[in-house]
């Protein structure tokens, strides 16, 4: 019989793996959505609206009980300090986009996953194995391929997507913490009724006449990234932060894929060499998870 430490590894669930693979790629689409008005419409406007979609669908869901889940949450801070997160995340990396190509804010964004993986093992006391590891590296590498960088200057928009990846990193480990105790419904609604709040604001001087296109595409982005976010927390549930930012490797081809089919763009030949790394580092960690939850399943 194999023996195993005290403190055992904690093992990431294969549907856990896959919840999170098929939030991100619903992220993928949201942005996609979000690329084809942004021309448009102030970015503020968009995010408001996605929120007031997102915000009604939970209140068809969990109604009044919401508001009272929210305030007798122990961790209402913990979620208000999340929402605020990925806020200023998602401001950031718009904002920076205007004056990035597409490669290098690729590039610098997809760091998130590996400032997950390390704080992960900081503030959740997060076990690495060899394969977490090699496959955050993998995938990491893939996209460095993928991407292809000509090389960065330290700017301000390096620099604000660089804090929006370390935003996001930060985000995921709340929300794995938050996880334990509070509900997915809760979490999706204070997340968006701050999102709802401050976009409002903002948007009220910057505010543009909508068309009809204009409005099925926003519904569709709250749609999608509603349904985005609450798979996401359900697989942070179950599935390691470390673990759970390698999988958002696989988001990266859903963006070549999304930008041939909406705007005819032909990845270059090095972005099949890094969809394969990407392809090959998930299928490398999930075929490990499995394997280790096979064994602490025979421990005694």
């Amino acid at each position: 019989m194999t023996s195993f430490p005290a403190e055992r590894i904690e093992t990431a669930s294969l549907k856990g793996m896959a919840l999170g693979i098929f939030a991100h790629s619903c992220f993928s689409l949201h942005d996609a959505m979000v690329k084809s008005v942004i021309s448009d419409l102030p970015a503020p406007q968009i995010l408001f609206v996605r929120s007031l979609v997102i915000l009604a669908i939970c209140f068809m869901v969990g109604r009044r009980n919401l508001f009272a889940d929210l305030v007798a949450s122990p961790n209402r801070m913990l979620i208000l300090g999340r929402g605020l997160l990925t806020l200023a995340a998602w401001t950031m990396y718009y904002s920076a986009g205007r004056e990035l190509q597409l490669a290098e804010m690729t590039t610098l964004y997809y760091f998130a996953p590996v400032l997950t993986t390390i704080l992960a093992v900081i503030f959740l006391k997060e076990q690495l194995t060899l394969a977490r590891i090699g496959a955050a590296s993998i995938g990491f590498f893939g996209v460095l391929v993928a991407a292809n960088p000509a090389g960065f200057s330290l700017s301000l928009p390096v620099i604000m997507v660089l804090a929006a990846a370390l935003s996001w990193a930060v985000a995921m480990i709340l929300m794995r913490t938050i996880s334990k105790s509070d509900s997915t419904l809760v979490q999706v609604f204070a997340q968006n009724l701050l999102h709802a709040l401050v976009m409002g604001v903002i948007s009220v001087p910057l505010w543009q006449a909508m068309e009809s296109w204009h409005i099925a595409l926003c519904i569709g982005a709250g749609l999608v990234g509603g349904c985005g976010q609450f798979t996401l927390v359900e697989a942070a549930r179950v599935v390691p932060a470390s673990v759970l930012g390698t999988v958002e490797y696989g988001a990266l081809m859903w963006s070549f894929i999304f930008g041939y089919l909406f705007w005819a763009e032909m990845p270059a030949p090095t972005v099949y060499v890094g969809a394969f790394l990407i392809v090959a580092a998930g299928l490398t960690l999930a075929l490990s998870e499995r394997r280790n939850r096979r064994e602490v399943a025979q421990v005694p």
